[in-house]
């Protein structure tokens, strides 16, 4: 229970009743400096003084703060702590204590303060609070590469009346790197020269011409192992341009076999004497992004690069981000696809918009604090 607010008369037997007695004999108000062994230093007393003059109207509107101390942990709420006795809900200060080297990471948020909190919390902090890192963007192969993934808060606040006090770390996660992108795609030229006829249409080696009844003639038609040329022209056409699959090889014809001759239809097959075929090929794949900095799901890790683009022409992946730091988007190719883009950083506090807290720092804090 608080002690009352000005103007009521005040009492040092009420100051001892509320914070204690560490020391025992006759009362004194040098026994109460904030910080010191009988009062705790969180924000519902920071009007009482950590030395030279202390007075007892410094005490209106005071009170001794309930304290829980942290363990190690993984997605950590912070209300359990306060459970027994029932402190959570109930309008009183409480301090929660990180010593060092506790380490509190998350897979989304480190540590959470809910909503149905009442009264105060102090959070002070000389360990690690670290949120989850953004994962790496995959590499485009045959197209974009995939967007890196956003970062985790180190902490969210979902009640006003919270400070936090850190001499230790407070770390959002580094957002993942965007993957590069794929070159574009291409085309492979295979050339081949004088063959035999083989086989028959379309996985055979050979030239057909069709000659119709009564010596009608008809396009002629090249295939060369499931590559189809023509059909097209007439029976004087000795070249033909590739069709299936759609590219830009040609077929030349050779010596005819000694098929016979016109009236009865038939087909009049000749030897091939070269030609070529062109397939699709896909552009060279992008590197993947690199991981952001923070926790991985089973250690805290530090941030990669991205992987460099496959040979020729694919595009690098970005880089992961650094503690509290968006991740470099990937590159994009010209002519080609786009990079992926960049994971967003987790921040070191977050919370909604109407939700104050006040932040006092002489360790180190990574990423924004909104």
């Amino acid at each position: 229970m608080a002690i009352k607010s000005s103007p009521a008369p005040l009492a040092i037997s009420e100051i001892v009743t509320e914070f204690g007695d560490d020391a025992g004999g006759t009362d004194s108000l040098s026994e109460y400096y904030r910080g010191g062994a009988n009062v705790n230093d969180v924000t519902t007393n920071s009007n009482i003084p950590t030395t030279g003059v202390i007075d007892i109207g410094d005490f209106y509107g005071t009170g001794n703060a309930i304290v829980a101390n942290a363990s190690a942990g993984t997605n950590v709420d912070i209300a359990p702590a306060f459970a027994s006795p029932d402190t959570w809900t109930n309008s009183i200060a409480k301090l929660f204590v990180i010593a060092s080297p506790i380490q509190i990471v998350g897979n989304n948020v480190a540590l959470t303060v809910p909503s149905n909190m009442a009264g105060t919390l102090d959070i002070q902090n000389a360990g690690n609070i670290i949120g989850i890192r953004g994962t790496a963007g995959a590499a485009g192969s045959g197209g974009a590469g995939g967007a890196g993934g956003a970062a985790g808060a180190a902490i969210s606040i979902q009640k006003a009346g919270v400070s936090i006090n850190n001499s230790g770390t407070i770390s959002g996660g580094g957002g993942g790197g965007g993957g590069g992108a794929a070159a574009a795609p291409g085309t492979s030229t295979t050339n081949f020269s004088s063959t035999n006829y083989t086989g028959s249409p379309t996985s055979g080696r050979g030239w057909n011409q069709g000659w119709g009844p009564g010596g009608g003639a008809q396009s002629p038609n090249g295939f060369y192992d499931d590559v189809v040329y023509g059909p097209a022209g007439g029976p004087n056409t000795t070249s033909l341009s590739q069709t299936s699959p759609p590219g830009t090889g040609t077929m030349s014809r050779g010596n005819p076999l000694g098929d016979p001759g016109p009236p009865p239809a038939h087909t009049k097959r000749y030897n091939i004497a070269s030609g070529s075929y062109t397939t699709a090929t896909a552009g060279a794949a992008g590197g993947a992004g690199g991981t952001g900095y923070g926790f991985d799901g089973s250690n805290v890790v530090a941030a990669t690069s991205g992987a460099s683009g496959a040979s020729p022409g694919g595009g690098d992946g970005g880089d992961g981000g650094a503690a509290g730091a968006a991740g470099s988007a990937g590159d994009t190719t010209s002519p080609g696809f786009s990079g992926g883009a960049a994971g967003a950083a987790g921040n070191a506090v977050t919370s909604p918009g109407a939700v104050n807290y006040t932040v006092s720092n002489t360790g180190t804090i990574n990423g924004t604090q909104g």
